[in-house]
């Protein structure tokens, strides 16, 4: 039997960036000595995902498993794929069988990862006097909105924190700092959980406005690590396949 993996990302111009996603590709190759592993990019990067998975699909593969390497439920994961997915489906009489794996934030792994991120970050806070801000990649889908909004409650209740808030961001700094600078006073500071997988230009962009905002000493931020290590990807993947 043939069996295929294909990690779907989403690509990114970040030398970083890249270097984590191919570190999770020979990872995984690693750890799935019988399966064909391939990593495809929805834009800016090749080989795209129709790319790889037309090497799939040629071949006559029996199995294949679609990992979307995304944490929420986005338009990636619940329109863009699959659209490519049924497309492509008209130019082969025959498939294999496919199974699609769901988005990260599934996994109770990923939301152990963030805890674990977070309270290396917040022993030195005193939780009654600093908030807590998830931020996340801007997105105008509704279910991928709905789970910020929940990931971002329960970890505020797991941790009595006192107040919290989602932000949502683009590249564009100048909306950062100002919902950053809007937050309320009476508090001591703000521990911030970044809710983005691999490393990228809007994780910088985080970490460029918090040393600046900083630097003015009106509030305190304390940036949190986020998910970077390929081996806690894998693990977190590994879960859902399972599941």
């Amino acid at each position: 039997m043939k069996k295929g993996i294909l990690l779907c990302c989403h690509g990114t111009r970040d030398r970083h960036g890249i270097n984590d996603t191919v570190k999770l590709l020979r990872f995984f190759k690693k750890k799935k000595p019988n399966y064909i592993v391939k990593i495809g990019y929805l834009e800016i990067l090749k080989p795209t995902i129709k790319d790889q998975l037309d090497f799939f699909f040629s071949r006559q593969f029996d199995y294949l498993l679609i990992v979307p390497a995304m944490i929420f439920s986005g338009n990636h994961v619940t329109k863009d794929i699959p659209k490519i997915l049924i497309n492509l489906k008209k130019n082969y009489k025959t498939s294999p069988k496919i199974f699609i794996n769901p988005p990260l934030l599934r996994s109770k792994k990923f939301v152990n990862v963030i805890q674990d991120n977070l309270i290396k970050s917040s022993k030195i806070v005193d939780k009654k006097k600093w908030g807590l801000i998830v931020v996340a990649s801007r997105t105008i889908n509704f279910k991928a909105k709905a789970e910020i909004k929940d990931i971002a409650r329960n970890i505020a209740r797991k941790n009595k924190f006192s107040f919290y808030k989602e932000i949502l961001i683009t590249l564009n700094k100048k909306n950062l700092k100002k919902n950053l600078n809007e937050l309320n006073l009476k508090y001591s500071g703000f521990l911030i959980v970044p809710l983005f997988l691999f490393r990228g230009r809007l994780l910088e962009s985080l970490r460029s406005v918090v040393k600046e905002i900083n630097k003015k000493k009106k509030k305190k931020f304390i940036l949190c690590s986020h998910v970077i290590d390929y081996k806690e990807i894998y693990t977190v993947i590994k879960n859902l396949i399972k599941s």
